[in-house]
Parts: C-alpha cells; structure tokens; sequence
C-alpha cells in the first residue's frame, strides 16, 4: 500500500537510507593503505621516479577512464614529472584496455619502464603475460569484478580483489586511480593537495552509475562544489552550460559528452577538454564534442529504430543483435531499451566472422557480472567478458547467442533489494520550496539513493504546451488545491495530457527556468 506523505515524514524516510554510511567529510574517507598494492604500488612508481625512467598510463575510452587518465596527467605535471605519457587506446583499432597488440604498436619494451592501467586491466592475462616476458613493470588499478584468476602484475589495485580491506567495493576507476596518487604522495612525501582532482572523481562517478552512498556521495558531493569555484578550464565551461549544479543535470547534460567522443572514435577529444590549458581552448573543445555528440545521437536513433524490429524477449530479459552495428553506441541503445521494456537488455553487433560484440545494461537489481560469470564457470560460452553489476561488455560467437541468453534469462542473480520508484502519496499543498529545501538536503541523488518520486492526486492539470527544439518535450501549469500555480515539464512525452487531469507522478528539483519545478513521470 502506497504511504501517505508530510514533509516530515519524507525527511525520515530519506534519513533512513542512511547514504554517508559514517563518511560525512573528506577526512573520513579511508586511507589508501586499506587498498591491496596500494603501498607497494607507489614504491613501484616512486622507484621509476627516482631512477627517470618513462611511465606509460593506458587509460580508457568512456567517461571514467577519461577522467583517470586526465588525474594521472596533472598528478604528474603537478609533481613536474616529465618522464610519462598517457595513452587511451582507440575502441576500433585498439579494442579495450591494455592489451599485448596495444603495446606492441607503442613499442613499450623499448619505451618504457613502469606501465600503469586505470580503469581496466582486471582481464588483461595476455598484457599481463608480455609485461613479465618483456622485463616491464606492470601496475593495474581496475574496479571492475575480477574472475576467478588475476592477471601478472607487479602491483594490482582493485578493491573487489580477494583480500582487499578496502571497506567501500563500490567506487570507479578514477577514484582508484586517485587513491594510487594518494599513495604516491605519501611514499615521495610530495606536497600536493588531492582536493585538486576533486572534480574528475565527481564526473567519473556520476558517469559510470557508481552508487552514491558512502565514499561515493561525499566525493560527488565535494567534486560538485568544485566544479562551481574551480579555476580549471574546463570547470569554468561546466559552469558556463549547467546553472544548477547538481548531479542530475551534469550526468543529463554534461555526462554524454565526456562519453560521446570515446563512442564515436577518439576518446582524445575527452581528454583534451578535461585538461584544456586556457578558457578559450576549453570552449572550442566544447564545441567539438558537441557536434560529436550530435552525430552520436543520429547513429544511435537509427539502431535504436532497426534493434527495436529484431528484439527478442523472454521473461526477464531482451537481446538485439545484427551485423554492423556501431559498436560505440551499443551500450547506451542497451539503457533506452531497459527504460522502455522494464527489463535487462543486450544489444551486440556481429563482425562479420560470426563473432558478437556487444553490451548489456541491468534492470532493477540484476546482477549482470554475478550471472555471466556462473554461466561462464560451467558452460564456457563467452570469449570475453567484464564490467560489474550493472553494466557488462562481452563477446561470443553468434551460434552461441540463443543458449547463452536462455541460460541467462533462467538464471538470473540479484543482488539487494529492488527499490520501488514511488515514495509516497503527498497532498498537493505539500509541493512547495518547503519540501525541495529538504530534499536538496540528501543529494546528491542517482545510484542507490534515487531522487524521490511521488504521487499526487489532486494537483490539477491547467495548461501545457509542446516545447523543444525537436517539440518532444512538455512544459505544463498546474494548481493545487490552495489555487496556487506550480510548473512542471515532461521530457520525451509519448501522448498529450489531457486538462483536468490530477493524477501525476513526478520528482521534484529546480532548473535554470524554474525555482520549483515538477518533472512529470507518465508509462
């Protein structure tokens, strides 16, 4: 049965999620010695300093490994070491993460003495393997689920490894990769403050849905505030674009495009924004990947259109699959058919030689990466695979798809509870700046603390009319039942209200146009 609400009685149900988890400042993060390697990690690193030897950091092509590689670069260049190169490999011809074929084309036994992965690694056995035959040092920082065995490595860093005291398993690459730094700091008594990379850690973790409790939520928190002083380039632009600074906006806004540039090709574009050197380089950049984003969008609509006639569906899943699918877009087209069709959702394209490649995108509690690896551990159907709850990129070959997904949909693995959209009922007279004061008090809102959505049945539909630059949006005025006006948007409506109406659900923030605004939720 659905909750009858008051503003204090949300306030209580949003104290109970309990989202610090103990971490109510900067100051209560833990240590970077909890993290396995992590020590031994920095020696590595300072030994290679000490010595001039070249470091290579292999990053990754979305929006969190971006962000590790732009903090392992000005980490660095703060430090005034010269000695190193970032590199993200390219999704066509380089694949994923550090590989032998990568290496092989940087000529990194001849190049190089330490080489650093942030944001992948965890699956690389073959780059693992040429690192030990060539003589290289190898550290790997990952946080995506390791299998059942690691890969070579001097130094690994991931806190979801066996035997890592790290007590939060859920944070992303970038956040690693600053905790690396922060080990660094120590081992070479550097004087160099990691507030500065505050912003990159809010951006990664807002990308790659980190959930927003406990270490997470106050680095996000904090990253925000620092994008809104910060006198980074880059930051200056976010403030430029985004009025209201919170986690919804940037991951809706601002997310895509630090993503866009890896999905479509260079990654490097990304990476040039976040380290921009002046403001008018920044704004440039901007542009570029804005129209990088457009292209996107087209690409992306367009398989969106052909996925949707060729989906298969089973009880607890989907799968799309043709040949030539733009590989960048896979895992985002995966996210709209999970909002669409309420189900987990597998999009690949085949490469012509009977391989697929694909993503996979969780619905509700599903555990992606808990599921692929039993089904892995006894039928071996993959070729490859990775990523971690909610997310997972695989590769298999295409006379294998329909028992896998079987397999799959039969076995599906869960973790925690699924948590109703709805908090309650409230009065209409409740909506009010009230009731939003208290709501800003519990952001940021995403992953594992959802912004609340409510149910109101005697808020009356007044006006609307079709706005956007597309006419695919809704903005709408309504009147509560003490006549006073309220204002309200539907984004991507699907059919036109009719006036009268007072049955909504929505949630409830405040946008560059509105100081109260409903954003309207209708199937």
């Amino acid at each position: 049965m659905i909750k009858k609400l008051t503003p204090a009685l949300v306030r209580e149900i949003l104290e109970q999620r309990n989202t610090p988890q103990g971490i109510y400042s900067l100051k209560d993060l833990p240590q970077p010695d909890l993290l396995k390697d992590s020590k031994q990690s920095a020696y590595l690193v300072a030994e290679t300093m000490r010595e001039n030897g070249n470091i290579l950091i292999i990053g990754d092509y979305d929006a969190d490994g971006v962000n590790a590689s732009a903090l392992m670069y000005k980490f660095f260049s703060t430090l005034g070491y010269k000695n190193f190169e970032v590199v993200i490999p390219n999704r066509f011809s380089d694949g994923y993460g550090i590989s032998t074929k990568l290496l092989e084309r940087l000529e990194a036994s001849k190049n190089f003495q330490l080489i650093i992965s942030v944001d992948n690694g965890i699956s690389a056995y073959d780059a693992g393997e040429f690192c030990a035959k060539e003589n290289l040092k190898l550290i790997i920082t990952d946080h995506h689920t390791p299998q059942d065995s690691l890969p070579k490595a001097d130094a690994l860093i991931n806190p979801k490894q066996p035997g890592c005291e790290f007590p939060y398993k859920d944070i992303c690459g970038c956040v690693v990769a600053w905790y690396l730094c922060a080990s660094i700091k120590q081992e070479i008594s550097a004087d160099i403050n990691m507030g500065e990379f505050l912003p990159f850690l809010a951006l990664a973790t807002l990308a790659d849905v980190m959930p927003l409790v406990g270490v997470n939520r106050i680095l996000v928190k904090k990253g925000l505030d620092s994008i809104k002083k910060s006198n980074m380039p880059m930051c200056e632009v976010i403030r430029q674009k985004i009025k209201i600074m919170n986690a919804e906006n940037v991951s809706f806004s601002f997310i895509p495009l630090l993503n866009c540039a890896g999905r479509m090709g260079d990654a490097n574009k990304a990476l040039e924004f976040l380290l921009a050197p002046d403001l008018q380089r920044a704004k440039e950049l901007y542009k570029d990947l804005e129209s990088i984003n457009n292209e996107r969008k087209i690409v992306q609509q367009e398989i969106l259109c052909s996925a949707q006639n060729v989906l298969i569906q089973k009880d607890n899943l989907l799968y799309a699959s043709h040949k030539d699918w733009h590989k960048g877009v896979l895992g985002i087209i995966c996210s709209q058919l999970v909002q669409t069709y309420k189900k987990s959702a597998f999009v690949l394209s085949d490469d012509g030689q009977g391989i697929l490649k694909g993503s996979a995108r969780s619905y509700g509690n599903v555990d992606l990466i808990k599921t692929a690896q039993d089904i892995q551990s006894k039928h071996s159907l993959l070729l490859e695979f990775g990523g971690h709850q909610g997310a997972l990129g695989l590769s298999l070959e295409s006379r294998n798809l329909e028992r896998f997904m079987t397999l799959f949909d039969e076995n599906l693995q869960t973790k925690g509870e699924a948590q109703s959209a709805i908090l309650g009922e409230i009065p209409s007279c409740y909506i009010n700046k009230d009731l939003l004061q208290i709501l800003e008090e519990f952001e940021p809102f995403g992953q594992a603390n959802p912004m609340p959505c409510f149910a109101c049945n005697d808020l009356e539909l007044v006006q609307f009319k079709i706005i956007g630059k597309d006419k695919n949006h809704l903005q709408l005025a309504f009147l509560n039942t003490q006549k006073m006006h309220l204002g309200g948007v539907e984004f991507f409506y699907k059919q036109l209200p009719e006036l009268g109406t007072k049955n909504w659900e929505f949630s409830l923030s405040r946008d560059m146009f509105y100081d109260l605004c409903l954003k309207i939720h209708r199937n």
